[in-house]
């Protein structure tokens, strides 16, 4: 049987007179002595009067009644020997001393120091007996540890049952006079084993007061397992009374593993429920939900989250339901299954769906882990992939761009690193390196407005992809280098990747952003360019800097902290001390590890499938070029045109040829609307249409939509009168739902 650590403390009744037992040989021997001789006298043949009565009782023959009017009858009985000693002792010193004066007093507290003498020696046994007085009495002294038996859950007496039983322990304890609420009946009692209920009738005029520990006192049970739920007026209340403690309770269950552990700091408010092994991990997992008086489930911070359940990141998952605020499922695991790798099953695992969506890896559950790379009815969407270098970014891309390919899309690649993926640049229609990758964006903005034109033409609001008109995937590899500031073709870069990030889901022509953050400052400063690829599309975050999950608002991203994906998986702890004869191994890499949101999908732990090269597996009878766009066979010329004016690249007066003839550039960069083009009102409406009712800048729209200031104020303050859109705050603006 398991033993534990308690401690025992003593009760006054014990304690008080262990104390005087101690104090009182010695504190009236070293006193009496200087007491006047008719009060030391009086003092002496008290003491032998204590001694003779302590020796009766000692032997029995003080009678009971005597011994039990003095009300601590246990107290006399279980120190009897320590008392009796005591007042022995306390004679020794005190008689001889009342008569002899202090010089045996000093001989008899002292005398010890001088062990030859008959004086020391008598010294010496009297301080010996009286320090193992003081030894016996230690237990009614002071606290102490001792080891006990570990109490079995849920033993210990309980209830009886039938409501005979329980009716009578209620009256008792709880309803009788003197008991702990008096007057308040228990009526109504049904018994169905494992638990009992009833109803608490107070008397007219007052509420019921009874509480969980009253109840859990009278029936041996812990106050947890008792109950209790409003009656029709506050004079009635239901009371439910558990013999079987609930699992949260029990430490050696998940329930109370999290009771004990992450409901008090880390998730306020919140229980388990169906709490079982989940066969794809070999862990537990359980729905997590919010308690009746909480309206909403926290966001819990993963870390602590992790670290409450004495695990860690890669062992432990938090998934927020998609649609019920007030559940989430948590896992946890022995070992993460991921951890072996995802082979790559075959090209078919990459058939988008009628939706658009593609499976990139598995998840933590054994679900896939999709992405959505274009909706039917929607249009395109737009793909932002964060990881720093190592976190297995470069083959989230290489899948993707396979698909894409697969699926019969057009890649336009630019890659500024000029190394980062030579299969996406096999499967790429056109694709730009190194300091060349501004081409490539030039391209994909010619192409975007063909598209705009070609819509406008025909009044076509949705995308329809056909075989002559594909839709069309961007894939800008480690963006911050192209939109670099400090560089010739970085505002320029911006600007482009502004407009398709804008304007390009309802022309069919998805955006893929790949980069190590997303902050906006290696954006090229672009908010609006995080914020319509990120809410426009699909997230896929892998290991990167902590500060990257305050900036991402997709639901289901809330707490996840990318900087706690360890780079390694981790089977053995750090050791404490160092040494050089440590074998220093190779750990595998967590690449592909991290986690992916979409519309419509959960957002989970996962990792992408391990595809090493996807070359054997490209078919380059199927590279696709957009066939709906006279001026592909000018590519290589548009792709040397800038769109900024001064630049020696391209013409500072006169817009590109292919731009249609009729934009020029603004003295602040990017290009103000030709006569031909839609109006400047419908340009804005168009410019917040694609935000989706987001609160969208004054300086976004200006950079979305290439209006100068004096055109945009006046444009704004129409449509606010009119009641086409609506100023939230100055200069703050959405579209009038």
């Amino acid at each position: 049987m398991s033993e534990i650590t308690v401690t025992r403390r003593p009760h006054v009744a014990d304690q008080v007179p262990a104390l005087v037992s101690v104090i009182a040989p010695p504190a009236l021997g070293a006193l009496t002595p200087l007491l006047e001789p008719g009060l030391a006298a009086l003092t002496a043949a008290a003491t032998v009067c204590g001694s003779a009565a302590f020796a009766a009782h000692y032997v029995g023959r003080i009678p009971a009644n005597i011994v039990n009017a003095t009300g601590i009858p246990d107290v006399l009985a279980t120190q009897r020997s320590t008392l009796l000693g005591s007042s022995l002792l306390t004679s020794m010193a005190v008689v001889p001393g009342a008569f002899l004066g202090p010089a045996y007093a000093d001989a008899l507290m002292a005398g010890f120091l001088d062990p030859a003498t008959v004086s020391g020696l008598v010294s010496a046994a009297w301080w010996s007996m009286w320090a193992g007085l003081t030894w016996k009495l230690r237990p009614a002294l002071a606290a102490r540890k001792v080891r006990v038996p570990a109490p079995t859950p849920g033993a210990g007496p309980s209830a009886p049952s039938g409501p005979g039983g329980l009716y009578k322990i209620w009256a008792d304890h709880i309803s009788c006079e003197g008991g702990e609420h008096p007057g308040q009946h228990l009526v109504g009692v049904t018994d169905a084993g494992d638990l009992w209920e009833g109803i608490i009738e107070a008397p007219q005029g007052k509420a019921v007061s009874v509480s969980a520990e009253s109840v859990g006192s009278a029936y041996r049970v812990p106050a947890a397992s008792v109950s209790f739920a409003p009656g029709h007026h506050p004079g009635e209340q239901y009371v439910t009374v558990r013999r079987t403690p609930p699992a949260e309770l029990d430490p050696t269950t998940m329930e109370g593993m999290w009771a004990r552990l992450v409901r008090p700091k880390v998730m306020p408010g919140t229980h388990l429920k169906d709490a079982q092994v989940d066969p794809a991990t070999g862990g537990w997992v359980a729905w997590v939900v919010a308690d009746d008086d909480v309206p909403a489930l926290p966001v819990p911070d993963r870390k602590l989250l992790a670290g409450a359940l004495r695990s860690s990141m890669t062992l432990v998952d938090y998934q927020p339901h998609a649609s019920d605020p007030r559940r989430g499922k948590i896992r946890i695991m022995d070992k993460n299954p991921l951890e072996e790798g995802v082979p790559f099953p075959g090209p078919q695992a990459l058939v988008p769906s009628a939706a658009g969506y593609i499976s990139i890896g598995r998840g933590i559950s054994g679900r896939v882990a999709r992405l959505q790379l274009f909706d039917p009815r929607l249009g395109a969407q737009h793909i932002f992939i964060a990881g720093v270098t190592g976190s297995g970014k470069g083959g989230v891309v290489q899948i993707i761009a396979l698909a894409a390919h697969l699926a019969g899309m057009a890649i336009i690649y630019a890659d500024p690193k000029g190394s980062s993926n030579p299969n996406v640049e096999t499967m790429a229609a056109y694709s730009a390196t190194g300091t060349d990758a501004i081409k490539a964006l030039r391209v994909s903005y010619a192409l975007l407005q063909h598209r705009v034109s070609e819509s406008q033409r025909l009044g076509r609001k949705n995308f329809k992809a056909t075989g002559g008109c594909p839709w069309v995937m961007t894939i800008v590899d480690e963006t911050h280098m192209i939109t670099d500031s400090s560089t010739p073709e970085g505002k320029e870069a911006v600007f482009i990747l502004d407009k398709i990030a804008a304007l390009g889901r309802s022309l069919g022509m998805t955006l893929l952003i790949v980069n190590q953050a997303v902050n906006a400052d290696k954006l090229g400063g672009s908010t609006a360019l995080r914020t319509n690829v990120i809410q426009g599309g699909a997230m896929v975050m892998l290991r990167t800097d902590s500060a990257q999950s305050n900036l991402i608002t997709v639901d289901g991203f809330e707490g996840i902290d990318p900087g706690a994906i360890p780079a390694a998986w981790s089977t053995e702890d750090e050791p404490l001390v160092w040494s050089d004869d440590i074998p220093i191994n190779d750990p595998a890499r967590t690449f592909g590890l991290g986690y992916v949101g979409s519309p419509g999908e959960p957002v989970q732990m996962m990792r992408t499938w391990i595809l090493e090269s996807a070359a054997p597996h490209i078919r380059h009878d199927l590279i696709t070029w957009p066939k709906d766009w006279p001026g592909w066979d000018d590519r290589h010329d548009i792709a040397e045109t800038s769109l900024m004016p001064g630049d020696d690249e391209g013409s500072a007066g006169d817009g590109p040829s292919w731009a249609g003839g009729g934009y020029a550039p603004p003295p602040g960069g990017g290009f103000t609307k030709a006569p031909a083009d839609p109006s400047a009102d419908a340009a804005v409406l168009a410019c917040l249409d694609e935000a989706e009712g987001l609160e969208v800048s004054k300086d976004e729209i200006r950079t979305l939509t290439g209006l100068n200031e004096k055109t945009l104020s006046n444009v704004l303050t129409a449509l606010v009168k009119t009641g086409g859109i609506e100023r939230v705050k100055p200069g703050i603006y959405r579209k009038t739902p």
